[in-house]
C-alpha cells in the first residue's frame, strides 16, 4: 500500500511540460551533436553557456514578473541603458570597475522600479508602461554618450566578469548564484509565495492580506536590477558598450522563460526551467551556426521552438480553450477589480 501511495504521489507531482521541457533539451544537443562532431566539444559546450548566460539573467527577472501576470518590455532597453553608463563612468576614470558595478545595478534596480510604481500608482497595463519606459531608458542610453559607443574598457572589469575560475568562465557562475538565489526567492521565502499568489489571483491575494502593489514593484525591481547585471555582463564579453547592445535579448529572453514553463497569464513559472530555456536557445543558436544556417532562419526557428512549447504547455492542460461546455476561462489579473490593488486591512508581510 506504501508503494502504491507513493506512486501516485509521484504522478502528481510530475509536471509532463516541465518533463517535456528536459527532453527536448536533451534532443536538440543529441541532434546537434550528430549533426556535427564538434559540438560536444568542450571548447564549444563552454561558448553555448556562455552565449546563453545574458539571456538567463535576464529571463529569470522577467520569470518573475510573467508569474505575477505582468510583462517587462524595457529589460533590453535597461541593458542597454546600464552597459553605457557603467562603461562611461569606467572610461572616463571616475570610478573603479567595482564602483561601475555596483552603480549599474542599481540604475536598473531603478529604472524597474520606475515601471513598477507606473504600473501599480497609476494603474498603467505593464505592456503600455514597459512599452513606453522601453523607449525612454533607449533613448537615455544614446543621450549619454551622444550616440556613440564606448571603448577601451577597462581590462580588469572585463577579467572580473568575463574571466575564469579554472576552466570555468567566471559568467556561468553568475547564472548558477542567481539561479540558486532566485529558486530560494521564488520557492522558500514569503516575497515568493506573494508572487505566485498575485500572479494566480489578485483578488483573492488581496483579500489575504498581500499588498499587491509593493509584490509588483519587488518584482519589476528585482527585474530592472537582473538586466543591468546582465546589461554588464555583455559590456565585459565584447569589450564595448553600444547603445542597442540589449535590445536584441529582450524577446529572446521572453522566450527562455516562456519556453521554461513561465505563464503568460501569470501564477505559473520555474527558475529551472527559464535556465533550461536559456540553454535550448543558446544550443539552437550555436547548433545553426555550426551547420552554416543563414542567421536569419534563426528568428524563425526560436519562433517556432516558443510556439511549440506554449503548445504543448496548454496540451499538457487539455487543450482548454477547445472544450466545450467546460468552466470559464480564469480571468488574468488585468482583466480582474482594480480596486483590489492595495488591502486597507493588515498584510501578511
Amino acid at each position: 500500500m506504501t508503494g502504491t501511495r507513493t506512486s501516485a504521489s509521484w504522478r502528481q507531482k510530475l509536471n509532463p511540460q516541465a518533463l517535456g521541457i528536459y527532453v527536448a533539451a536533451v534532443v536538440i544537443f543529441i541532434v546537434f551533436g550528430l549533426l556535427n562532431h564538434t559540438f560536444f566539444g568542450i571548447g564549444n559546450l563552454r561558448d553555448i553557456a556562455i552565449s546563453a548566460s545574458i539571456n538567463a539573467i535576464i529571463g529569470l527577472g522577467l520569470t518573475f514578473v510573467i508569474i505575477t501576470g505582468g510583462i517587462d518590455l524595457s529589460v533590453g532597453s535597461t541593458a542597454s541603458l546600464v552597459g553605457i553608463v557603467s562603461a562611461n563612468l569606467m572610461v572616463s576614470g571616475e570610478t573603479s570597475p567595482v564602483v561601475a558595478i555596483v552603480v549599474g545595478i542599481v540604475l536598473g534596480i531603478a529604472c524597474g522600479v520606475v515601471n513598477g510604481v507606473l504600473i501599480t500608482a497609476f494603474r498603467l497595463p505593464p505592456f503600455i508602461a514597459t512599452l513606453g519606459t522601453m523607449s525612454v531608458y533607449q533613448g537615455l542610453a544614446y543621450l549619454v554618450t551622444n550616440g556613440l559607443a564606448v571603448y577601451g574598457i577597462p581590462q580588469p572589469f572585463i577579467v572580473m566578469i568575463n574571466g575564469y575560475v579554472g576552466y570555468i568562465p567566471i559568467m556561468v557562475i553568475i547564472v548558477v548564484v542567481v539561479g540558486i538565489l532566485s529558486w530560494l526567492l521564488l520557492r522558500k521565502t514569503v516575497v515568493g509565495e506573494n508572487v505566485i499568489a498575485t500572479g494566480g489571483s489578485e483578488e483573492t491575494a488581496w483579500l489575504s492580506g498581500i499588498r499587491i502593489s509593493r509584490v509588483k514593484i519587488t518584482v519589476y525591481a528585482l527585474a530592472g536590477g537582473l538586466a543591468g547585471l546582465a546589461g554588464l555582463m555583455l559590456v565585459a564579453r565584447i569589450n564595448a558598450a553600444q547603445n542597442e547592445g540589449g535590445s536584441p535579448y529582450l524577446l529572446t529572453a521572453i522566450a527562455a522563460a516562456v519556453i521554461g514553463g513561465a505563464n503568460l497569464m501569470g501564477g505559473e513559472g520555474r527558475i529551472a526551467g527559464t535556465l533550461v530555456g536559456a540553454l535550448i536557445l543558446g544550443a539552437l543558436t550555436n547548433g545553426l551556426v555550426l551547420l552554416n544556417v543563414p542567421s536569419f532562419y534563426e528568428q524563425i526557428v526560436i519562433g517556432l521552438v516558443v510556439i511549440i512549447a506554449v503548445g504543448l504547455g496548454q496540451g499538457t492542460k487539455g487543450w482548454p480553450m477547445f472544450k466545450r461546455g467546460g468552466p470559464p476561462a480564469e480571468k488574468s489579473p488585468a482583466e480582474q477589480p482594480s480596486t483590489a490593488d492595495e488591502p486597507q486591512a493588515a498584510t501578511n508581510e
